[in-house]
């Protein structure tokens, strides 16, 4: 069971009315930096997780019976460690190339700018962007990391049956040595990744690229049969996927981290000049640690990277708080927690429960000290109704600036 918070309106309308934003802009959206879900306070049910709930809100659950199909990857991962290490993102601005854009709005170069909510978008299907490479300094075009990401759909697994989402379903990856400065090889490909059944909305490959020049994607199957729409990103990763972060939580991390409206590397990078973290926001509106408990291996499933956000307990009660058994989970998928402190707010419930819930974070930090402390959300919100209105748990815009700003800090220890 847990407390509602009261006065609040529909998370769901809020975040359907952002994707429908996104789709009408056809890659004109708003950039990183915006704050885009700012008047995201309300709460809806979620299949798979919680119904109502303090911190509920819209995205797809886990299905386990769809899985994310037979996936071959090219690339091991560097041993955790609880310091992130540098991946510098070598894709931002190269020389891009497609098999066709759906308009002048979402040409290839969209898929590699500064602006997370533009895209590039397949006129049809099969379809492929390219990235030439070339002009990369041959030091970082050996092991990468290959992500992309799909403003559009509404959360992290998806179910595969919404056209809007415009997510892969079965895609390859492969590279190619041709020289570069010219249009993208006819012949020469390798590949390096091919998946099936694909039910992410965002994915990350580890592979080695060899010093070669190029990087391709082709989708051949999509939640849209007219195309797909995605961002392309390429991460040199000397030391596997060292600053890749898969962030699992409930709305309260949804809103504030949806790719399309976050600034989140960006932030990170601002602390940290050589940082260019690969994110995944994975939240589920209306979860808690009992119901994360249930898919968390699913949602680990396939994450290359080293890092799991676990921001949980807004949801719990106290004396249901389950933060131990996913600690235990993320060990032992060999990689590390990141645990914030649950957010102060005057809901009564909140009140009560989070310095207990707390106190029970801290005390897991001194038993596993492989855990990275997220930020103090407590202390940060404690006493600000600017930032989190009364009797909501829900930041508003400049809440949610100042939950990311908290972050970028933890994540750069």
């Amino acid at each position: 069971m847990v407390h509602t918070a009261v006065g609040r309106t529909s998370f769901a309308l809020v975040t359907l009315g952002a994707a429908a934003a996104l789709a009408t802009a056809c890659g004109g959206a708003p950039s990183a930096k915006n704050d885009g879900a700012a008047g995201a306070q309300g709460e809806a049910g979620v299949a798979g997780g919680a119904a109502g709930g303090r911190a509920a809100g819209a995205g797809g659950a886990p299905d386990a019976a769809s899985g994310a199909g037979g996936s071959t990857d090219a690339g091991v991962a560097g041993a955790p460690s609880s310091r992130p290490s540098a991946m510098p993102l070598i894709s931002r601005n190269v020389p891009a190339f497609a098999s066709g854009s759906a308009n002048s709005n979402v040409l290839p170069a969209r898929s590699n700018d500064d602006q997370t909510g533009s895209t590039w978008g397949a006129d049809k299907l099969p379809a492929w962007l390219a990235y030439d490479l070339s002009g990369v300094p041959v030091a970082q075009r050996h092991q990468i990391l290959i992500a992309f990401y799909c403003p559009h759909a509404g959360g992290y697994i998806l179910d595969n049956k919404n056209p809007g989402d415009a997510s892969p379903i079965d895609y390859m990856l492969d590279i190619n040595a041709a020289p570069g400065g010219g249009p993208p090889p006819t012949a020469g490909w390798k590949n390096v990744a091919n998946e099936v059944g694909n039910t992410r909305s965002a994915r990350q490959h580890l592979t080695d690229l060899a010093g070669d020049n190029w990087v391709r994607m082709t989708v051949t199957k999509a939640t849209n049969p007219a195309g797909a729409s995605f961002d392309f990103d390429v991460h040199s990763a000397p030391d596997g996927a060292s600053d890749s972060w898969l962030l699992m939580g409930d709305s309260i991390t949804h809103i504030s981290t949806m790719y399309a409206f976050s600034d989140l590397p960006s932030l990170v990078r601002a602390r940290s000049a050589d940082r260019w973290p690969a994110v995944i926001s994975a939240a589920i509106g209306g979860t808690n640690t009992s119901t994360a408990l249930p898919v968390i291996d699913e949602t680990m499933k396939d994450f290359p990277g080293r890092f799991v956000w676990l921001a949980y307990g807004t949801n719990d009660h106290a004396n249901e708080f389950a933060m131990e058994p996913l600690v235990q989970k993320v060990l032992a998928a060999g990689k590390i927690p990141v645990i914030p402190h649950v957010p102060w707010s005057s809901s009564p419930g909140i009140q009560t429960d989070g310095p207990l819930i707390n106190n029970a974070i801290d005390a897991l930090y001194i038993k596993y000290p492989q855990i990275l402390r997220g930020p103090d959300l407590w202390a940060a919100f404690k006493d600000r109704p600017d930032l989190i209105p009364a009797g909501d748990v829900h930041p508003n815009g400049a809440g949610q600036e100042e939950l990311r700003q908290r972050w970028a800090t933890a994540m750069t220890p």
